[in-house]
């Protein structure tokens, strides 16, 4: 399949829809699509070009601030170029290749790309062992372009004083695609591809299952279906344990090394440079959660309580509750809900969402070979972005619908902006401020002049999101944080990863969860854990909610001046550090009182969702 169906030439255009790829190219075959190989082929040789014809190496940056500005402007155009094209491409492929891994042909001309994103990473290497030597406010004088991109220059900068030479960073780019991106692409292969058969569903009827759909099967009213599918998933997980172990060690492996011998002291320093926060700011956030673990446990408790249970099983963090006529909801009705409470932000939230619906942005049903969660992703040359999720008809998936919308909210607001793709490197730390922001919008939607019963189930999907970005995401923490500190040592084994695992979940959720019938094999799971370039894609989540909770406490204040400020803020992500753009709203991200302020409203609802328990049940 080299194309995706158009919503509207679905079998019943009610049905959850497959997203339309069109708009990005018509086909791989197309002549659009090997126009722009070659251009992508021609874009690289040229910036490579440039950077020899004038010198674009470490310690070759000249005196003179006019000649430095007229080069810098040079390559800033073409690496702007070369960029664009690569990330169109990849988005189009990485699409394809995402609803559907068996899509041989799209598989293969992604790694038809891998070549390109060796040389450029590369060339962007020198490019940064370059500018480190400039003196940009030097620089800036001579040119409006360099002033205008002042601020991604700088961690330009910074990321160039971490450096090793050039010949040596030529190699760790060649041998990437051999090293921790292959053990990447084996994870992602292995998850996605994997299915088991057996008898999951009620009524003893056997089925093939794939990881997306076993997921979804945990949030079952059954019992007997939930638990079946977590020993499904772990079965799954089972057969290919040792490949996992052995992509978790060449992956965490390679990132350490580097982090350590270009000067980052390791994989955790340079998360935060990555993630534009500083130690005193994780500190202050982790602390405050730290703090409130024991609220959100007495959420699950509360929740094992109307289960009729002692503890809550992991394949039961999901579970809808019982005593409660859970609304299931259509497509359609998941869609207009959304865009009616966006509208109760702005006529422009909600006009956005029409467009990324009308214009087939949404890829939503679970599928074989579909992978597992939602994601949201940008195409800046054509002003786009692709949504997946994986629709199940639960209020959890509209708000992730809402969620994955918000991010494509804050995308548009860079391309409105006219942001280069410079300009609009987001740290993970903001990018998921517009995305939780969205996500509140819809929750107070439902929680405003709610029955009790729609009020219950609206505060369960909640804190069953705020127990994970806040109890789960520090397991995450403290598993990666352990394995790369043993890791340094020798590569580790199945057992030690489950143990490990095994160990931060229960530090993290305590006497809440069943420790019989917890997930060690989560780290198995997660393919947040097998990026070399990406270490600790954990907490930033945990940053981005309380962040996006802080600033809709700031909107509630005053709704008419928060508007344009907020679309400014979205815009400006790439544009200025997390801490400048927080005192912009009267933020201090050091200051623990405002992670607690934030982790109030989470209290508050708990102790609503412990009131509403004890009212409809009665």
């Amino acid at each position: 399949m080299t194309d995706q169906q158009r919503p509207h030439d679905a079998p019943n255009p009610s049905d959850p829809p497959l997203w339309s790829l069109t708009s990005l190219y018509p086909a791989i075959d197309s002549p659009a699509f090997q126009a722009d190989k070659l251009l992508l082929r021609e874009r690289v040789i040229g910036l490579e070009r440039y950077l020899d014809a004038h010198e674009v190496r470490a310690g070759a940056a000249s005196v003179a601030g006019a000649g430095n500005a007229t080069v810098l402007e040079g390559l800033l155009e073409r690496l702007e170029g070369a960029h664009l094209t690569m990330l169109t491409l990849r988005s189009y492929l990485a699409a394809s290749t995402a609803v559907n891994a068996f899509d041989e042909a799209a598989q293969a001309e992604l790694s038809a790309l891998t070549p390109y994103a060796s040389r450029m990473a590369a060339l962007g290497a020198r490019f940064q062992a370059w500018v480190k030597e400039l003196d940009l406010t030097e620089v800036a004088r001579h040119s409006g372009l360099v002033a205008e991109n002042r601020y991604p220059l700088s961690r330009e900068q910074l990321a160039g004083a971490h450096l090793l030479g050039e010949e040596a960073e030529d190699l760790v780019a060649e041998l990437a695609d051999t090293g921790g991106d292959a053990w990447a692409r084996l994870h992602n292969s292995l998850i996605s591809r994997g299915t088991v058969h057996g008898k999951v569903l009620a009524g003893g009827a056997e089925g093939e299952y794939g990881m997306a759909e076993l997921r979804t099967l945990q949030a079952n009213a059954d019992e007997g279906v939930r638990r079946r599918a977590y020993l499904a998933e772990r079965d799954l997980l089972q057969r290919n344990e040792l490949a996992f172990a052995a992509a978790m060690n060449g992956v965490k492996g390679q990132a350490e090394t580097l982090a350590r011998r270009r000067g980052w002291g390791g994989a955790f320093q340079e998360s935060l440079h990555q993630n534009s926060v500083t130690q005193a700011t994780l500190a202050a956030m982790q602390g405050a959660c730290e703090q409130r673990f024991a609220t959100l446990r007495d959420y699950l408790k509360a929740k094992a309580w109307q289960l009729g249970k002692q503890q809550l099983a992991w394949y039961d963090l999901y579970a809808p509750l019982p005593h409660t006529s859970s609304t299931r909801y259509s497509w359609n009705e998941a869609k207009a809900f959304v865009i009616e409470q966006f509208g109760t932000y702005s006529l422009e939230l909600a006009a956005f969402a029409q467009r990324a619906f009308r214009e087939g942005w949404v890829d939503a049903p679970p599928r074989k070979g579909k992978r597992n969660g939602a994601f949201c992703m940008p195409v800046p040359a054509r002003g786009e972005s692709r949504v997946m999720v994986n629709f199940g008809g639960t209020l959890g998936d509209v708000f992730t619908l809402a969620h994955e919308l918000g991010h494509a909210y804050h995308n548009d607001c860079t391309y409105r902006y006219g942001r280069s793709l410079l300009q609009s490197q987001t740290p993970m730390t903001l990018a998921e401020t517009a995305s939780i922001f969205c996500e509140t919008i819809v929750l107070e939607g439902v929680l405003n002049g709610a029955d009790d019963a729609t009020r219950l189930v609206a505060l369960e999907q909640h804190l069953i999101q705020a127990t994970q970005l806040v109890i789960d995401i520090h397991s995450r923490y403290l598993f990666e944080a352990t394995v790369l500190e043993r890791r340094r040592e020798r590569e580790l084994s199945v057992p030690e990863l489950k143990q490990i695992m095994a160990d931060a979940q229960a530090r993290t959720y305590g006497d809440a969860l069943n420790e019989a019938e917890r997930h060690d094999l989560m780290w198995a799971h997660k393919g947040h854990y097998y990026s070399a370039d990406l270490s600790f894609y954990n907490y930033p989540y945990t940053f981005g909610f309380l962040f996006g909770l802080g600033l809709y406490k700031v909107y509630k204040q005053d709704k008419d001046a928060f508007i344009g400020r907020y679309d400014e803020l979205l815009a400006s992500t790439g544009m200025a550090g997390a801490a400048d753009l927080a005192r912009g709203f009267g933020i201090d991200i050091e200051d623990e009182a405002f992670w607690r302020s934030s982790l109030d409203v989470v209290e508050e609802r708990v102790l609503a969702f412990q009131l509403l328990t004890e009212r409809v049940t009665r």
